[in-house]
């Protein structure tokens, strides 16, 4: 094994440890921590109980265990897909929405870590980081989700002045600024796919 390839073990290591710390912190489990992130961050109409599953890594029974657990301590609500009365989507509760505001500081461990590199070093890494992370995706063992903007299905101010100016080549919606800051699970960066702008 390669030095480089010891040191991201290294950080895998350590992030789990962090991330069990500050989720304990708020009498949540790691997993629990992620699934609340993830209903935050993620857009409305994507927060299925599948996708979730695929986000974590882990089987549908599992992702239904947690969820449940969250449902039982007031922090998530299931609601039927308005499109497909079949798919479950998740929506936090007003405890939950307080939760996910004091978990906005998970990670700050990693932030602090990161702080003593120059300016130079931290876009090496982000940029070498990064194409691992997009690696590991292509072959199926990551999913990555990305808010709208860099993507090649999105279609910034599309309808400049509307309630929701923005438009979406791939689900063929248009989007409010505030989903458009939201993660979306099908996010393609630009130069990666060919879209057709009709």
């Amino acid at each position: 094994m390669d030095k480089l390839t010891l040191a991201l073990l290294r950080i895998g290591q350590a992030t789990r440890s962090i991330g069990l710390a500050e989720a304990r912190a708020l009498a949540l489990t790691p997993v629990q921590a992620q699934t609340l992130l993830f209903v935050a961050r993620t857009k409305s109409f994507a927060t299925s109980l599948g996708l979730l599953a695929a986000t974590l890594g882990a089987t549908h029974a599992s992702t239904v265990g947690v969820v449940d657990g969250l449902v039982a301590r007031g922090l998530l609500a299931r609601q039927p897909a308005a499109h497909d009365r079949r798919v479950t989507l998740l929506r936090l509760t007003p405890t939950g929405e307080e939760t996910c505001r004091r978990l906005e500081h998970w990670g700050h461990l990693l932030q602090e870590a990161l702080s003593g590199l120059s300016a130079e070093e931290r876009n090496a890494l982000e940029k070498g980081l990064g194409r691992v992370i997009w690696s590991l995706r292509a072959a199926g063992h990551l999913r990555v989700a990305e808010p709208c903007r860099g993507c090649v299905y999105f279609r910034e101010n599309a309808a400049p002045g509307a309630p929701e100016p923005h438009y979406c080549l791939l689900i063929k919606r248009s989007l409010p600024e505030e989903e458009a800051l939201k993660d979306c699970p099908d996010h393609r960066p630009v130069g990666t796919d060919l879209v057709r702008s009709s």
